[in-house]
């Protein structure tokens, strides 16, 4: 969990066990992370009254393929995976992601998927299984990171 003591030293925030809120990130004028390089932090030598508002694919691929995000996936393939069924797994996949029943659409897109096999030239360089990569597709989901 976050670590919530006051004060200290900084941490550099590519660190990923850093648990620290980011007003204790570290943040070099000379060398800036390529973390919040991709993220258009604003250059620490100039005043800037405000970040410009930018949202790039680069930035989600880099999110969903993080080691955080793809340990998340895995935990969250972990839970269904006793689910007899595809369209169990599923219906448990958005009860744990979403707290809602998915539609039928849903069930048949997710049934679907996991119900399929790779191509045998595309087996050797998925690292994640099949049920790791639809659990990381439900969390990479606008549904998932955004609040409405």
């Amino acid at each position: 969990g976050l670590d919530l003591t006051v004060g200290g030293s900084t941490i550099s925030l590519d660190d990923m066990s850093n648990m620290r809120r980011t007003v204790y990130g570290k943040v070099s004028r000379h060398d800036l992370s390529p973390l919040l390089r991709l993220f258009d932090f604003p250059d620490p030598n100039i005043t800037s009254d405000r970040r410009n508002e930018t949202t790039i694919p680069q930035q989600l691929l880099f999110v969903m393929n993080s080691p955080f995000f793809v340990a998340q996936a895995k935990a969250l393939a972990k839970k269904i995976e006793n689910e007899t069924g595809p369209e169990a797994k599923v219906k448990l996949a958005y009860a744990l992601a979403f707290a809602r029943q998915p539609r039928p659409t849903e069930i048949a897109v997710g049934e679907r998927f996991l119900s399929g096999t790779d191509a045998p030239e595309d087996a050797a360089q998925n690292k994640l299984s099949r049920p790791e990569r639809y659990a990381q597709s439900l969390l990479a989901s606008n549904e998932f990171l955004y609040i409405d």
